[in-house]
């Protein structure tokens, strides 16, 4: 039944519990301490008959914890990586040799980490981060470590692999030095976005792809609906994830003329598959904002109309 294959894509934020165990190479060093939720694949860990989880096809899609004081070793993927902040202040090391390059993110930015580039994360903060992790494959390899705490001195791995502070530098977008150049296109602040308004009555402000980070496997928007703005059943070509940030909304199946509707509150999630006609409506008491994840770095354009 359509309803209970629509029950079958949701994820549900209460419904979950992080894992504080998702990376075994962290596992007997308190400083790796770190907790995931995964939503869609697994993200990075190898934990991929997780029965909670849905089915990754060009993306995962996952939560991760960061408390106060702790980091995670320098590593490289073969995919793209993006880190998008919901709550907390994050600090990533981006690597060329034993030299770091680090940015700072807040609430609502975003960065892009290029297949291949060694990276790393800590938290300087005075509260926990929650960050939205998303690798552009549904079956990610294992990370490959540059400086781990297992190889490495605790410091030196805490510190990217850079042998002292000569060798970091803060991101500055205006520097002309190659390695800020590099990243510059990779990091998307929430106060540089620009919204773009629908026709049909709620905007988008890009993250991946055209007006955003470069895209490579999927696209990624945030999205701003209005109070009772809704919009009309359409369909795509691949799949689509909503992960809501604030406020409500409520998503819509349609199938042969019968429809089927679910409401999602903040943190919770659907995952769209390629195909199947879906909507979404705001009727609850405020606006909503929710970020929404396509399965294809330049999608077909969807000609959204309000309903």
């Amino acid at each position: 039944m359509l309803a209970e294959e629509m029950r079958a894509h949701m994820g549900l934020f209460t419904e979950k519990t992080f894992d504080w165990d998702a990376f075994p190479g962290s596992r007997g060093i308190p400083d790796l301490s770190r907790a995931q939720l995964r939503y869609v694949g697994a993200g990075g860990s190898p934990k991929v008959d997780d029965p909670s989880t849905l089915k990754a096809q060009h993306f995962t899609f996952s939560l991760v914890n960061q408390p106060v004081g702790k980091f995670a070793a320098s590593h490289a993927h073969e995919v793209v990586e993006h880190f998008f902040i919901l709550q907390g202040v994050l600090t990533v090391g981006t690597v060329w040799g034993d030299e770091v390059v680090e940015v700072k993110l807040g609430p609502k930015d975003l960065l892009l980490n290029k297949s291949g580039r060694p990276h790393g994360f800590r938290n300087d903060g005075v509260e926990p981060v929650l960050m939205q992790i998303t690798v552009g494959s549904g079956t990610p390899e294992k990370p490959v470590y540059v400086c781990h705490p297992k190889d490495k001195e605790l410091e030196l791995s805490r510190r990217f692999g850079a042998p002292g502070p000569e060798k970091i530098q803060l991101f500055s977008p205006e520097s002309g030095d190659r390695r800020h150049k590099e990243l510059a296109p990779h990091v998307v602040r929430y106060r540089d976005r620009k919204p773009v308004w629908e026709k049909a009555g709620f905007a988008r402000m890009a993250y991946v792809g055209e007006g955003g980070a470069p895209a490579s496997t999927y696209s990624m928007d945030l999205v701003r609906l209005p109070r009772g703005v809704a919009i009309k059943p359409y369909t795509r070509e691949v799949e689509d994830v909503y992960f809501v940030l604030d406020g409500t909304i409520t998503v819509g199946w349609e199938q042969d003329g019968e429809i089927v509707e679910r409401r999602l509150g903040t943190r919770d999630l659907m995952f769209n598959p390629a195909g199947r006609a879906h909507y979404f409506r705001n009727d609850g008491a405020g606006d909503a904002e929710f970020s929404m994840v396509v399965g294809a770095p330049r999608p077909q354009p969807v000609a959204f109309e309000a309903a």
